[in-house]
């Protein structure tokens, strides 16, 4: 419940009103093994996920079998908002269990539909799952502009600023290596190499995902 209640998606909705809300809404709490899929691509999205333990990635594939990070997706984020608002049929993006994790998922349809009992909340979660398709919609704008950049120094830093705000100078990032060269676009050995210089120049330490900007 504390995760569920720093959750953008239940934004300025009582505590009290947490449990009837989400009986109303049928949510149902699934458990994930690790690299199982939560949503396949091709598949027709139909219920919002939100993520309470664990991590989820969300991976696109192109037709020979290479992966792409698009992100990852954390406790308290929410996932397939977009894809149920837009009315997409058929995913281009798969969802993938990083860990074990537990997730909550909501039937879109429920949100949508006013219930007999005429809740008061079901606007208030539209506001709230417009408010984030909103922000994503931002945060892949920032993505394109990291990944736009020339030098894979230039595209590290730019990340590393943008977690700044949540994370401080001390940031967690949520990429093995070859998740965040994917993530980057760059090759994994690139990565790892200027990685490697920007230690010696100076300009960061780490150990494995951890990092402090200097």
């Amino acid at each position: 419940m504390n995760i569920i209640s720093l959750c953008g998606f239940f934004k300025d909705i009582k505590e009290v009103d947490l449990v009837s809300m989400l009986n109303c809404v049928q949510a149902k709490i699934r458990k994930t093994q690790k690299d199982e899929f939560v949503l396949l691509a091709g598949a027709k999205p139909e219920q919002i996920g939100i993520v309470l333990e664990g991590q989820l990635n969300i991976v696109r594939e192109d037709y020979d079998g290479n992966r792409t990070m698009v992100t990852a997706v954390m406790p308290g984020d929410v996932y397939s908002e977009a894809l149920c608002c837009a009315g997409v049929l058929e995913s281009p993006v798969s969802v993938i269990a990083e860990v074990e994790s537990a997730i909550m998922q909501i039937s879109y349809q429920r949100i949508l539909r006013v219930c007999p009992n005429t809740c008061t909340f079901h606007i208030k979660l539209i506001e709230n799952m417009l408010e984030l398709i909103a922000q994503k919609n931002l945060y892949l704008q920032s993505r394109m502009d990291i990944i736009s950049l020339k030098s894979v120094r230039m595209k590290v830093l730019r990340y590393f600023e943008s977690l700044i705000p949540k994370q401080g100078k001390k940031i967690t990032v949520p990429f093995n290596r070859e998740e965040l060269a994917d993530f980057l676009c760059v090759e994994r050995s690139a990565l790892s190499h200027e990685l490697a210089r920007m230690k010696k120049d100076g300009l960061i330490e780490y150990r494995k995902n951890k990092f402090v900007l200097k």
